[in-house]
């Protein structure tokens, strides 16, 4: 069976909304990274000096708090999800962004 990384990058306040969808598709684990991000609108055109506190300044001000949330399904539980992720935040107009990785090949090691 065909194992893909699916990355969701999703808005703040729709975390809960992603988490039960990955319930409904029978995900049994998952990890999230919080995150500050700026859409290709808001960083379109955008300029800053080449200095790293006025880069950093311009991020802070600029970007908005999101989550990339992370999980190793089976191909067909990641087209689930991806339909579903679309009829529960896509009708509602909710920014998104999935990306399917193809998984060559998973080591787990567990200490004892």
């Amino acid at each position: 069976m065909k194992k893909v990384l699916l990355q969701i990058f999703v808005d703040y306040e729709n975390l809960g909304k992603t988490l039960n969808v990955l319930t409904e598709a029978n995900v049994t684990g998952f990890y999230c990274i919080e995150y500050w991000g700026a859409s290709p609108q808001t960083w379109q055109g955008f300029v800053i000096k080449e200095e790293p506190e006025m880069a950093l300044e311009a991020i802070r001000t600029s970007a908005e708090r999101a989550i990339q949330v992370n999980t190793v399904v089976s191909d067909s539980q990641a087209e689930y999800i991806k339909r579903a992720i679309n009829e529960g935040l896509g009708v509602r107009g909710a920014r998104y962004t999935i990306i399917k990785v193809p998984i060559d090949s998973i080591t787990v090691t567990m200490p004892e």
